[in-house]
């Protein structure tokens, strides 16, 4: 991974920026290869090739960087629904990445445990939805999408939601649509009628 040049950034907070880079990019592969319980500091360092002490600039603990290390997909995956011009509707985004999100449970379950066993689990996954979560609600609320009479605590709920049902499709307690019905409460949760509610998930199923 490369830290594309910024203007507004000096020297140092570029190298640091791409240090800080290349250390989540060592984690990543190596818990690829072998697994969190693997992951060693030392074998970060060694992997990005910078010092040992270096790593403790960018990150106070071994779950710091895992948790970057799941922030980054996560992120991402937000980020590409954000910037398709699919989802202009709040709700069709809405849907769209929460099941993205929520997914990561089908799809890369050694990437969603990695989350759900990191201590303090559910507000590091809070720490890395939230700017983007409430982001997506204050844009459904200003297009006259969503009505909410209280923003941070409708946030708080949905993130809280998104974060058990990730855990609940990993232990197994919750079959294959759980995505699907996790938007869908959450629109509902958002203002959305019951109706449109529904109709939106189920145009999301039909192209999924």
């Amino acid at each position: 991974m490369v830290v594309e040049p910024s203007n507004g950034l000096s020297r140092t907070a570029r190298r640091q920026a791409q240090t800080r880079a290349d250390l989540i990019q060592a984690a990543r592969e190596i818990i690829a290869e072998s697994g969190v319980e693997a992951l060693r500091v030392s074998d970060v360092t060694t992997r990005a090739d910078v010092a040992f002490g270096t790593f403790y600039n960018q990150f106070k603990t071994k779950d710091d960087i895992v948790e970057a290390v799941v922030a980054e997909t996560i992120v991402g995956l937000a980020q590409s629904v954000e910037e398709s011009p699919e989802f202009d509707d709040p709700a069709d985004a809405l849907v769209a990445s929460t099941r993205a999100i929520v997914r990561t449970a089908y799809d890369d379950p050694p990437l969603a445990s990695l989350l759900v066993k990191l201590e303090q689990a559910e507000s590091r996954f809070e720490r890395i939805i939230r700017p983007q979560a409430g982001a997506l609600l204050e844009r459904g609320v200003a297009q006259g999408c969503f009505v909410i009479d209280d923003l941070e605590t409708t946030l708080t709920m949905s993130i809280a939601a998104a974060f058990e049902v990730i855990r609940g499709i990993l232990d197994g307690r919750l079959g294959e649509r759980a995505d699907l019905v996790c938007a869908e409460m959450l629109l509902r949760m958002a203002g959305v009628t019951p109706k449109r509610a529904a109709r939106y998930v189920l145009a999301a199923e039909r192209i999924s």
